[in-house]
């Protein structure tokens, strides 16, 4: 699996763009992007309801509120917008299309105004763990595994932010 991931400059901080196909039906992939019992065997600890007007918090390991958000826009099983607000920062917008392809589906995500340099990495990281997932639905989310991988991923993020930043005046 190669997870493709972009990044463009958007005002106040970066858009991350990214692009994967899973091997699943897009009602599968639909319940483990939107659905707290299979959110949390690959992402993290949510609860909340992913329906227009639905609001949702993420956890920490802890059980502490990470970010959360409402649902201000859903296309069931085609698409949803979601406010993105980690604990005191501005909020952000995350973008989700999931589109019929071959036999499988292919995911689009897009994350605007990031100003969290990890969210890259951390994204890219997420949507392999989400292939790991769908690969074995009942298993448990593997952290060490998921962290391995964002500390491999986190360099190359780090210059790609850093070639699009400007130079300080």
């Amino acid at each position: 699996m190669t997870v493709t991931g972009d990044i463009f400059p958007d005002e106040p901080g970066f858009r991350l763009e990214y692009d994967e196909w899973y091997d699943t039906d897009p009602d599968d992939l639909w319940e483990a992007v939107t659905r707290p019992e299979r959110l949390a065997r690959w992402m993290a600890t949510y609860r909340g309801d992913f329906r227009l007007g639905g609001r949702w918090q993420a956890l920490t390991l802890s059980g502490d509120v990470y970010c959360d958000g409402e649902v201000t826009d859903c296309e069931r099983p085609r698409a949803f917008t979601t406010t993105w607000t980690v604990v005191g920062e501005p909020p952000t917008t995350v973008v989700v299309h999931l589109l019929p392809e071959g036999d499988g589906t292919r995911l689009r995500l897009r994350h605007e105004q990031v100003t969290r340099l990890e969210s890259g990495p951390g994204w890219h990281a997420y949507l392999e763990s989400l292939s790991w997932h769908l690969a074995d639905p009942a298993a448990p989310r593997d952290r060490e595994r998921w962290a391995a991988r964002f500390d491999e991923l986190e360099p190359a993020y780090a210059e790609r932010f850093a070639a699009l930043t400007p130079p300080a005046p």
